[in-house]
């Protein structure tokens, strides 16, 4: 299966090329300093997260980028593209409340503004009315072990001003469109006479990289090691909680098998799967706080090594030293440690049903 292995090989190229060409690209747009001044040129697309604390703009294609923070330009905007002004709010989702200004995308402006930022992969909403920000986040979202979201909660206060916008709160998802459509219903509810602006754009894919290490030590002739790394693209549009990546892995399998040469007793031969494989997988975490249970399935261009201390017949095998196409599946939880780093624990069926691993997931 050669040419499905420079198939996949390609794709994990372009996947790259995507990431690097989503994080440094010159999209024309203005800003607008906290002077009142308003200067046209290109802002450097950097991605949701690291619009957060600053912006990079340059007057003329081939001028030096300068750097503005919420303190020196109040807001931007991409031309026919998103818009971001400074915000000011109470972070209540910290265990330790504190108040933070950044950067954030207006999607809606009405009687309530609606805002929306990506912090650390996570989707948050401001729902502004007057100079009061209302911060709104999700209810699977456990910053730690003892907050909780209030997405649901704040959807219902703010149905109490009109009761056209509570119906089918509870089936809700937590995306920019469909909160943005409440507070659509619910601006032109509370203040009829006056039009309704919808700032909401659809996300870009979120780019981001995925490195895992781990292993697991059942004693005699059972164990295992995995390494994997790919790169990912997360749609927060469409579902924060789901992302597709492609990437590399291989996992060193050791199986503990009974001898079938041997029909009076009972002994054991030692069997070593190396899996080599460039997998396209599609997953779901069900919740983005600090414990993250996932599932994912996917396809893979596979190659299996296999040793023995008994002669096995492996003829006919298509994966045995060549590719081949092969599907996988898999389940685990992600717990966070410290920023990027996570503690992960899963088990995989590729191949072979592979043991349950534990490790370290970096996850950017």
């Amino acid at each position: 299966m050669p040419k499905l292995l420079v198939l996949l090989t390609l794709s994990c190229l372009a996947l790259c090329a995507k990431t690097a060409s989503a994080q440094d690209e010159d999209l024309p747009g203005y800003v607008v300093l906290v002077s009142g001044d308003t200067l046209h040129g290109f802002i450097k697309s950097e991605g949701s997260v690291r619009l957060l604390d600053f912006v990079k703009f340059k007057t003329t294609a081939s001028a030096e980028y300068k750097t503005y923070t919420p303190a020196e330009a109040r807001s931007f905007q991409f031309d026919n593209g998103n818009l971001y002004r400074t915000v000011t709010f109470n972070n209540i989702s910290l265990s330790q409340p504190e108040y933070q200004t950044h950067y954030a995308r207006l999607l809606v402006a009405g009687e309530y503004d609606l805002y929306s930022f990506l912090e650390k992969g996570n989707l948050y909403f401001l729902a502004r009315h007057d100079t009061t920000y209302r911060l709104i986040f999700d209810d699977d979202l456990h910053v730690d072990p003892y907050t909780k979201g209030n997405f649901r909660n704040e959807l219902n206060y703010f149905a109490i001003f009109c009761e056209t916008s509570r119906p089918g709160i509870e089936n809700i998802n937590f995306t920019e469109e469909a909160v943005s459509t409440f507070f659509r219903t619910l601006d032109a509810c509370m203040n009829p006479s006056t039009a309704v602006s919808t700032y909401y754009h659809k996300s870009k894919a979120q780019p981001g990289f995925f490195a895992y290490v781990g292993g697991i030590d059942l004693g005699t002739m059972r164990s295992q090691f995995t390494a994997e790394a790919r790169f990912k693209l997360i749609y927060p549009q469409f579902n924060p909680n789901f992302s597709v990546s492609l990437g590399f892995r291989y996992a060193n399998v050791v199986k503990k098998n009974v001898n079938p040469y041997y029909t009076v007793i009972t002994l054991y031969y030692k069997e070593i799967y190396s899996i080599k494989s460039i997998p396209l997988t599609f997953q779901y975490n069900f919740t983005r706080g600090i414990v993250q249970p996932f599932v994912y399935v996917g396809l893979s261009a596979c190659s299996v090594g296999l040793n023995a201390t008994i002669p096995i017949n492996d003829a006919g095998d298509p994966y045995y030293n060549s590719f081949d196409v092969e599907w996988f599946a898999g389940a685990g939880v992600d717990v966070k440690i410290a920023g990027f780093l996570r503690a992960r624990a899963e088990w995989r069926y590729e191949y072979i049903a592979q043991y349950p691993t534990v490790g370290l997931v970096a996850n950017f």
